[in-house]
């Protein structure tokens, strides 16, 4: 599947030059990520896979915090794929 976009780049209110996150000092991390088969009249025809991820807490880790010490903002995405129908 390709995707492609028309028109100028979306703007945003975050300056170009100032990242709300810097990947080299508080880097995302995984927490969970599962897949299930939950179609409802044959389970094998629909897939749900979710994943949930956070990214670090910056100023826990200049203090010098360690494991869930610098836990930060946490995501979670959810895909929900029909595969009789392709809708997703």
């Amino acid at each position: 599947m390709t995707m492609t976009m028309s028109g100028p780049p979306p703007t945003s209110s975050i300056s170009s030059n100032a990242a709300k996150y810097d990947l080299n000092v508080n880097p995302v991390y995984q927490i969970d990520m599962t897949t299930a088969s939950t179609g409802k009249m044959v389970a094998q025809t629909k897939r749900r896979v979710r994943w949930r991820f956070g990214f670090s807490n910056k100023t826990a880790i200049q203090e010098g915090g360690k494991g869930t010490d610098c836990r930060g903002e946490e995501h979670e995405v959810t895909l929900i794929w029909s595969l009789t129908s392709g809708k997703r």
